[in-house]
């Protein structure tokens, strides 16, 4: 019972971050231009990391070098992501306030919050860095416990972005700020935030069945074709990942800040996520 509710709130926020989705087509665009310029940044950022750290026996013979190269590539990363978040969250915003926003919305309320934008990248790019060295020097508990605290990282930073540039909030206020929103949606409530998730991630499943039927006919040309269908398959479904996350996100965030559901979201859905607690004065300054 417990799992076919969960299964039933998750199909709930999947259709109603749907359907804020299909009023604005153009809020894809952000994740799909994050998702081009991503890969274009790994592209540029291994030629020269194999160049000047070298490959030896598999690893990179100078560590102090391929650090500074993946620090900087994660700085530029998560410039980049939240970036383009910044202007898809700014454009749900203008949608459950009424508002009909355009792509050029977004881009100008993320330039107008660039500081922000590099601050929030900074102390994201030195988290994942330590996350990495964790990984790479501690064996399989390092891995555990990096794999962990990344995990509970994502959870109190959930609300970061809206926090910061609604709010006009510092980078470390909105921090703080967020990791109290994610104490008054603890246990269950975990679940309801990755909800999403979990339908993405039956619906990638779906993208194994043809590479199995392909394998079988022992065929390259098939095997090859349909992997490069099932690829493209997953990126779409990370495209509209990303931007149902952001649409469900602002919406809480408005919930928490006012109280009102809302009007594309049932109350149930949204107030399920808060249980019973007053929002009132919540993020009050």
């Amino acid at each position: 019972m417990i799992v076919a509710g969960t299964f039933e709130r998750s199909m709930q926020i999947f259709r109603e971050s749907w359907g804020v989705l299909k009023q604005d087509k153009e809020l894809v665009l952000f994740p799909i231009i994050s998702g081009i310029v991503m890969l274009i940044l790994t592209a540029s950022f291994m030629v020269p990391l194999v160049m000047f750290t070298g490959i030896k026996d598999g690893e990179f013979s100078n560590n102090a070098l391929y650090y500074v190269f993946f620090f900087i590539f994660y700085l530029v990363g998560y410039f980049v992501v939240i970036f383009f978040n910044t202007g898809l969250i700014a454009c749900v915003q203008i949608r459950l306030s009424g508002g009909d926003p355009r792509f050029s919305d977004g881009m100008q309320y993320a330039m107008g919050n660039l500081g922000k934008i590099a601050g929030w990248a900074l102390i994201s790019a030195t988290v994942g860095m330590v996350l990495q060295m964790i990984r790479e020097r501690a064996g399989i508990f390092g891995r555990i416990a990096a794999g962990l605290f990344g995990m509970a990282w994502n959870l109190i930073t959930f609300f970061v972005i809206p926090v910061m540039i609604f709010q006009n909030a510092g980078v470390f206020y909105s921090i703080k700020q967020s990791a109290a929103l994610f104490k008054r949606t603890w246990g269950e409530n975990v679940v309801l935030r990755f909800s999403l998730g979990l339908i993405m991630f039956l619906a990638g499943l779906v993208g194994v069945i043809p590479i199995v039927l392909a394998a079988m006919t022992e065929s390259v040309v098939v095997i090859v074709a349909v992997s490069a269908v099932v690829v493209l398959y997953w990126f779409a479904l990370g495209i509209i990942s990303s931007a149902l996350n952001g649409i469900f996100a602002t919406a809480l965030y408005n919930y928490a800040m006012t109280g009102t559901v809302p009007a594309a979201f049932s109350p149930a859905t949204i107030s399920s996520a808060f249980g019973q607690k007053t929002t009132s004065g919540f993020f009050s300054r």
